[in-house]
């Protein structure tokens, strides 16, 4: 017989053990198909922004081309390449102008220069050789007709803001040679709009925090979400912003490659960068992993797979343990201590998770900003999808929050209190007044919205108003103490028609990074939680089912910025007030419970009516702290720390009946096998795995 059983028990044990690998290794190539699938994701990112910008040069390149050919069949008259200059203009859409100079005297021996350059945004010809000396070196901006002919060959410029375009562009230009002559007769130059460029990365970058950009051989930016940067600002300097200063010089040293990296956010990122051919230009793009890795739910749940694997093997190891000639009551006793200790470890570590993992990342329509760079990529994404409805473009406007203190008046409503600042453009102040809305306001609370001041600058009017508002907010308890309770303000502009989009004033805080908490006290306490970090996001909400236009019913997500208060909840409190004293009623219980006995000669037992009664007193105590809880949170649904007190409710009631069937029954031998010990080893085992079973339906399911 235990023979027997112990060859059941290495099987058992056997098998948990083939289980627990298998699911080991199901989570490790998990991990590792979760990653190539990212990688996969981000490459074929950069290849779609690739493909169109290589289309897009292409296409210069052979206008370029063909234009040479034409200039260099024959010698054309003034009028002939005004003309040329004029049409080739309008073919390509990217093509901000196009400029054919000549070397001194070589068009004319009496003309000293001739370049005629025509511009497409201002639909006019423009003489550059009346606006500048083009042939000169001393002007930094004449690269794009020194390039070509010191190189002897085609030759693409850095940006610089055209003199003659007025504008941010990037030069294609190529030599050519009139009547077969050795040294170059002049340079074709067709201009890229930088611009129309940026239009075009923006609509092809994919993600919600997706960043594209392109950049030179040298490092200076071509094309970015932030035009200003493209001057201003090289891949250095952008790069840092990022968080991958350390590795510019990888980037610039080698043609093409991934890069995972760690923001200085504390976000996990993917960076994917790769030569353009037939120009000493770059494409970078940068997403944050969530983009490509979605929801960490499916590994978690891996996990807890893993956890359950292998405590179920710890558990038939402690059986091996158990020695075989013990006492059967000893042996089940080992049994019942050793599977409440493997329980427990199950459900601290499903606790663990939840406490350490940040369920707090937003939902699928909300997209988190955390710089200028991600601010810029945003806002340019939701005026291309507005733009192809046939919809104005959303007008941004800088606005800032700062909080003062702010409170919980009860489960579902925050008061506020701080100040919000707008930079309102002059030039909209013809038409619109500055201005703001809380859409969360609740109807009983008292709303006071007073202006402060206006502080005139260059370009914009800073308004900046006090704000006492009650929010209500949409808090789900369901997962109580370990739930998420993030205070996330939403403000919006009262006009939704005018097309005024509230953005965060990024250059109104030293840092926007949610873990230098920007835009509130970091002295405000709180009793029963602790501030981890603030954030601005936009969350993207049905425009036609929120606002009733239906003339917008085309679009069905419109942006609303958010300010966002993450919260961590203290568990001290929910553990004095809670979970103790469930635990101390179920270890009172269990006493009470074990020490009743039929054995009449032992004095020390609990009486059938004593336990009942006990039964009874523990009930009303654990019904009072229930009834505590469900007043202090007022929510329509159920907690799962309620899932305690609705256990124990039943195991009393259980308990009570085995008692009285204990007590007054005789033909049982299940209930009289050594004074009812089956079910007094049951009681935490079976206690314990309730419980665990109603972590897994909460948060796993």
């Amino acid at each position: 017989m235990i023979q027997i059983r112990n060859k059941t028990y290495m099987f058992l044990t056997f098998a948990f053990a083939i289980l627990s690998t298998y699911f080991v290794y199901d989570y490790l190539n998990y991990m590792k198909e979760r990653e190539q699938e990212s990688v996969v994701l981000g490459r074929e990112s950069l290849d779609d922004i690739q493909r169109e910008i290589i289309t897009i040069l292409d296409d210069i390149v052979a206008e370029g081309d063909k234009i040479k050919e034409i200039l260099e069949s024959a010698m054309l008259t003034k009028e002939e390449v005004i003309n040329l200059v004029q049409t080739r203009s309008r073919d390509l859409f990217y093509l901000q102008g196009l400029t054919v100079a000549y070397e001194p005297y070589v068009f004319d021996e009496s003309v000293a220069r001739f370049s005629p350059y025509y511009d497409k945004r201002q639909g006019r010809l423009i003489q550059l050789e009346d606006k500048y000396d083009y042939t000169t070196d001393s002007i930094a901006t004449n690269e794009w007709y020194l390039g070509p002919l010191e190189e002897n060959e085609p030759h693409w410029t850095d940006p610089y803001f055209g003199t003659g375009a007025k504008l941010l562009v990037a030069d294609y230009g190529l030599p050519f040679y009139l009547n077969n002559a050795t040294s170059p007769s002049g340079v074709i130059s067709l201009t890229l709009d930088l611009k129309k460029l940026n239009a075009k990365m923006d609509s092809l970058a994919v993600g919600q925090t997706g960043t594209a950009m392109i950049f030179s051989e040298s490092g200076n930016l071509v094309a970015h979400p932030i035009s200003e940067y493209i001057l201003d600002l090289t891949l250095q300097s952008t790069a840092e912003e990022l968080g991958l200063g350390e590795m510019v010089d990888l980037i610039l040293l080698t043609e093409e490659g991934n890069l995972d990296y760690t923001r200085y956010t504390g976000q996990h990122a993917h960076a994917f960068y790769a030569q353009i051919p037939g120009v000493n230009w770059k494409t970078l793009v940068v997403f944050n992993s969530s983009d490509l890795l979605g929801n960490a739910h499916l590994l978690h749940r891996k996990l807890v797979k893993i956890c359950l694997s292998i405590s179920a093997l710890l558990f038939m190891l402690l059986l091996l343990l158990i020695k075989p000639r013990a006492e059967a009551k000893q042996k089940l006793w080992s049994i019942s201590i050793y599977l409440s200790i493997v329980i427990v470890g199950n459900i601290m570590f499903m606790w663990y998770l939840n406490l350490n993992y940040d369920y707090s990342v937003g939902d699928d329509n909300e997209v988190f900003i955390d710089s200028r760079t991600s601010l810029a990529s945003f806002i340019n994404s939701e005026n291309q999808k507005v733009s192809k409805l046939g919809l104005q473009k959303f007008i941004p406007v800088a606005t800032g929050i700062f909080v003062e203190e702010f409170e919980f008046r009860d489960s579902y409503n925050v008061i506020i209190r701080g100040e919000v600042w707008q930079k309102w453009p002059k030039h909209l102040a013809r038409f619109y007044d500055a201005g703001l809305r809380f859409p969360q306001e609740a109807l009983a609370g008292r709303t006071l919205i007073t202006k402060i001041s206006e502080k005139e600058d260059k370009n914009y009017v800073t308004h900046t108003w006090s704000v006492k508002v009650m929010l209500k907010m949409p808090f789900d308890y369901s997962e109580y103490p370990f739930d998420v309770r993030d205070v996330k303000i939403e403000v919006m502009y009262p006009d939704v028609d005018s097309g005024i989009l509230l953005v965060p004033d990024v250059d109104g805080y030293s840092d926007i990074i949610p873990f230098s908490s920007p835009g509130i006290n970091k002295d405000i306490y709180l009793n029963d939680s602790q501030l981890l970090s603030t954030q601005f996001s936009f969350d993207l909400v049905n425009y036609h089912d929120r606002f009733g236009h239906k003339k917008f019913s085309g679009t069905n997500q419109f942006p609303i910025m958010k300010y966002s208060i993450n919260l961590k909840r203290r568990l001290l409190n929910v553990l004095v007030m809670n979970i103790i004293p469930i635990l101390v009623v179920a270890s009172m219980i269990f006493l009470i419970f074990y020490s009743i006995t039929k054995d009449k000669d032992d004095k020390s037992g609990v009486s059938m009516m004593g336990a009942v009664q006990s039964c009874a007193g523990f009930f009303f105590v654990l019904l009072v702290a229930h009834i505590d809880l469900r007043r202090r949170l007022s929510t329509p649904s159920l907690t799962y720390i309620e899932s305690y007190y609705l256990t124990m409710y039943v195991i009393m009631a259980l308990l009570a009946i085995n008692v009285v069937a204990f007590t007054k029954g005789n033909n049982s031998r299940f209930l009289h096998y050594q004074d009812n010990l089956l079910v007094k080893i049951s009681y935490w085992p079976v206690l314990l795995f309730t419980w665990m079973i109603i972590t897994l339906f909460v948060f796993y399911t």
